[in-house]
């Protein structure tokens, strides 16, 4: 009997239809089961039509809304406490005044004398002045100027290893005005009664005299914006040579107690909140309560948070590129590394969250916000509380009082030009020899450019001895092998060293050592009869050259009339392994502390900076720097010497 099918499903249908099962939920899951280990195929996201990307879009859940707002206003209430004073140390109770406006803390800090010692610049500035002086018709005047003040430029010691300082005595000196001693001239006049007698000192006409006058403050004006000048001469009162680096705190007073910032290690020249630590204050560390409500009045127009960007960032949709030069798979981070984690769960997982609300504040304060109030597309106004996010937290010294939670100190940090080094000085480790050399690559010439000292010591050389006398139809020298023994191999005398020697305070229990500039003496051959004879005339010229330099202490002459010697010790040439520029090298040593030459060694420099501040002024200084060296050194330096 046949069967027919089609009545057969249609019976199925209907008791399908009759007794209906149970609904109930299914889900379904996509996991890849790679057969390989390349995934690149997968990665590739190759497009197939209209539809089959809809459903990807889907997936990713790019169609999926959620009822929340988005912020588009923000009213903020910050607190900013601003820095009064300047100290010359964590512990002093008093410093210098730091008014609205005043030049940045890394000019300040830093800054030495300009003009003084550096003659070429101190004349080129005179020279300023007397082109003001012609252009005016006052060109008598600038010429009798040049007379009562004229700019000094010594000649070098060595004109041979200073060239550049030969060349700029010859052009400048005595032939331009001394802008330094004429700009303190001036300054210290009192009134216009004396002015007008410092106009006639020179030959001014009353017809001349209000334009002389005139040109002189607006020259004195210009020459103190030209550059920073110190009071004393050498470094900085806030550099301390026994750590070559600068140490200095900030003061400030507000409703509360006094605050203190330290910053007791700055030397690479950038300032910024975390250059500084929260020290312990003292009553009169700051100034009056001068807390900066912000805004003073309220905005015309609030805030509009953006969303936070930053390069490499995930995209916010998936068919959208990322930036391909930030692979952030190829961060490495162990499992103790949570700065690393943090920063990379961050960058991965809820940058889209973050958003940047522009604010702008007085800078060389500390800020504190008080109140956020944050507006969405709602119209719902949201009051978000301070969360005590401590990310720029100052570091805590001993003695501190308190943590400043919720606190940032904006620093008015620079971007300051930097010209090559007036002076470099590398201080190296030379376990061969067990001492610790400095240096002196540059150093500053007569003119106040720089000049090579490997030059000048190769001038200055420490091999040259004195050629036989030559004697006619002598007989052979005898044959055989002689030793020849040298006490000391010769060092280049540019390199200054440094011994080991006990701290001051040091005791038994607590025996500590510090290093101490010493000097290498050398000595030569100066029999007056063996240095009169022709053939060691260059030689004679070469221990004159010695005698003449002012950084070459001698010994004075030691042995017989026929075989006499005299020795030569070698001092620094610059200022940045001097203690004290004012004292004479002979008496000055300087003393570091042993940790502050590490096996890498350190690199010291003076140059010219230069930067414009907020204000848009233009600031010229000469400041030093300490960073870190290229390795150890060796200078060769060996003692007991037998040699055939």
């Amino acid at each position: 009997m046949p069967i027919s099918l089609t009545a057969a499903r249609i019976s199925v249908v209907s008791a399908l239809i009759a007794q209906p099962e149970p609904s109930h939920t299914t889900w379904s899951r996509l996991e890849p089961l790679p057969t390989s280990d390349d995934v690149a195929d997968s990665l590739q996201a190759r497009i197939a039509d209209p539809l089959w990307m809809l459903a990807r879009q889907w997936q990713f859940n790019e169609f999926q809304g959620e009822d929340a707002g988005s912020p588009i206003a923000a009213a903020l209430a910050v607190a900013g406490l601003p820095v009064s004073s300047l100290l010359p140390s964590p512990d002093a109770l008093g410093g210098i005044a730091l008014p609205p406006g005043a030049a940045p803390l890394e000019a300040l800090v830093e800054h030495e004398q300009v003009f003084q010692i550096h003659p070429k610049l101190n004349a080129q500035a005179g020279q300023q002045l007397m082109r003001s002086l012609r252009a005016a018709g006052l060109g008598t005047l600038a010429q009798a100027l040049r007379k009562q003040f004229p700019a000094p430029l010594p000649a070098p010691d060595d004109a041979a290893a200073d060239n550049a300082g030969f060349v700029w005595h010859t052009l400048l000196d005595q032939r331009a005005i001394h802008a330094q001693a004429l700009a303190q001239a001036i300054r210290d006049l009192p009134d216009r009664a004396a002015e007008e007698v410092f106009g006639n000192v020179v030959g001014a006409s009353i017809a001349q005299m209000d334009a002389f006058l005139a040109l002189l403050h607006h020259w004195v004006d210009w020459l103190a914006e030209f550059a920073l000048d110190g009071a004393a001469p050498g470094a900085s009162p806030y550099w301390k040579p026994e750590r070559l680096e600068y140490s200095f705190a900030l003061g400030a007073q507000g409703s509360g107690a006094p605050v203190r910032l330290v910053a007791d290690e700055y030397a690479d020249g950038r300032l910024d909140w975390h250059s500084f630590t929260l020290g312990a204050a003292h009553a009169d560390a700051g100034g009056p309560d001068q807390t900066l409500p912000y805004p003073a009045k309220p905005p015309k127009h609030l805030p509009l948070p953006t969303t936070a960007r930053y390069p490499g960032m995930p995209a916010d949709r998936y068919w959208e590129f990322e930036d391909g030069r930030v692979n952030f798979g190829m961060l490495g981070a162990a499992k103790s590394d949570l700065a690393r984690l943090a920063v990379l769960e961050y960058a991965l997982v809820f940058s889209n969250d973050w958003f940047t609300l522009p604010l702008t504040l007085p800078t060389n304060a500390l800020y504190t916000i008080q109140k956020l109030d944050v507006r969405d597309n709602f119209g719902i106004t949201l009051a978000i509380p301070a969360a005590g996010w401590n990310m720029f937290e100052l570091s805590l010294q001993p003695g501190a009082p308190q943590r400043l939670d919720n606190t940032l100190y904006l620093c008015p940090a620079l971007h300051s030009l930097q010209g090559p080094p007036l002076e470099h000085v590398m201080l190296v480790r030379d376990e061969m020899a067990n001492m610790v050399w400095g240096i002196e690559k540059r150093v500053q010439g007569s003119s106040g450019e720089p000049i090579d000292r490997k030059f000048e010591s190769t001038r200055l050389s420490t091999t040259q001895t004195l050629r036989p006398t030559v004697v006619a139809d002598a007989p052979p020298a005898n044959a055989g092998a002689l030793l020849q023994y040298t006490l000391q191999t010769p060092v280049a005398a540019h390199w200054v060293p440094f011994l080991p020697v006990k701290k001051q305070g040091a005791g038994v229990l607590n025996w500590s050592i510090q290093l101490q500039r010493g000097v290498v003496t050398h000595h030569y051959q100066t029999t007056p009869a063996r240095m009169a004879e022709p053939v060691n005339a260059s030689y004679n010229a070469f221990i004159q050259r010695l005698r003449d330099n002012a950084f070459v202490e001698t010994t004075g002459a030691l042995g017989t009339t026929d075989h006499q010697l005299e020795g030569f010790m070698f001092h620094p040439r610059g200022s940045l392994l001097r203690q004290d520029p004012n004292v004479d090298v002979k008496t000055d040593f300087l003393r570091i502390a042993e940790e502050e030459v590490p096996r890498d060694g350190i690199s010291l420099q003076r140059r010219f900076n230069y930067a414009r501040d907020a204000q848009g002024r233009a600031l010229l200084w000469i400041g030093r720097s300490k960073s870190v060296g290229r390795g150890e050194g060796a200078s060769g330096l060996r003692f007991d010497v037998v040699k055939a």
